[in-house]
């Protein structure tokens, strides 16, 4: 009787160590906005690196899919999808999602041709221009609640970009650093397109990018502390640092 009790302690002792270890697949889905993160850059972008690395060190496989932002939006909300990846945090978004620590930041604002003479301090200036948006992108807590713009919804930056180089919208939101690395792109559909865009100045924000874990996600809460403690553990030993190293001039596929 005591060799089968034993045994029976063993077992689940072991079990527990197997699922402690292997705490299965942390399923992420974003939009391509690169250089942060892309499907077409080496190993999905530096952002999806450092997500990788901080679920791996803590016993997850991390499958990440690219598809448009809306579609996005709609799987984690329903639990489809553990999380986004690269989330900037909203009022609204907070209603639906976990956020975690902030692991990368971002520049957002306009771009405009270079050829027109747009200029602003305030973005009640600014009611007389249509203006590209990304279809559920946030943008700034200002903007995104000035209901008083003629806001243009694109499905993605690329179709925003275009809109604006043939003069159907006057100005488009987004980042700055995707918004340049995508008009680098561009170019070799459009000649020219590089040099009659420009971002420009006030900054509307520097909004900070999350993983922002679905609240209908299975062990939602338990998720959000795995990767908050794997990506202070990546941080701590520098594997951070080295995967920003190596990504240094985006590198592509």
């Amino acid at each position: 009787m005591k060799k089968i009790i034993f045994f029976v302690i063993v077992t689940l002792l072991y079990s527990g160590a197997c699922v402690a270890k292997d705490k299965g697949i942390f399923r992420l889905v974003t939009v391509n906005f690169p250089p942060y993160y892309g499907e077409e850059m080496l190993n999905g972008g530096w952002v999806s690196e450092i997500v990788k690395a901080a679920l791996e060190a803590k016993d997850y496989e991390v499958e990440i899919r690219f598809i448009e932002w809306k579609k996005a939006l709609e799987v984690t909300q329903t639990g489809s999808y553990d999380a986004l990846l690269g989330a900037y945090f909203t009022r609204e978004r907070a209603d639906h999602y976990y956020f975690s620590a902030p692991i990368a930041q971002a520049r957002t604002g306009f771009f405009k041709r270079k050829d027109k003479k747009i200029r602003f301090k305030k973005l009640e200036e600014l009611k007389d221009y249509k203006i590209g948006v990304v279809e559920g992108y946030a943008t700034s807590k200002k903007f995104d609640a000035a209901d008083y713009l003629d806001k243009v919804k694109v499905k993605n930056l690329d179709e925003g970009l275009k809109k604006l180089y043939n003069e159907e919208i006057d100005l488009m939101a987004d980042s700055r650093a995707v918004g340049k690395y995508r008009l680098k792109i561009l170019e070799k559909e459009i000649p020219g397109i590089r040099k009659k865009i420009e971002f420009i100045r006030p900054v509307l924000a520097m909004n900070k990018l999350y993983v922002a874990v679905s609240k209908n996600a299975t062990n939602a809460n338990r998720k959000l502390m795995d990767f908050n403690r794997g990506f202070r553990k990546i941080l701590r030993n520098r594997t951070y640092r080295k995967i920003k190293r190596k990504h240094r001039g985006y590198p592509r596929k």
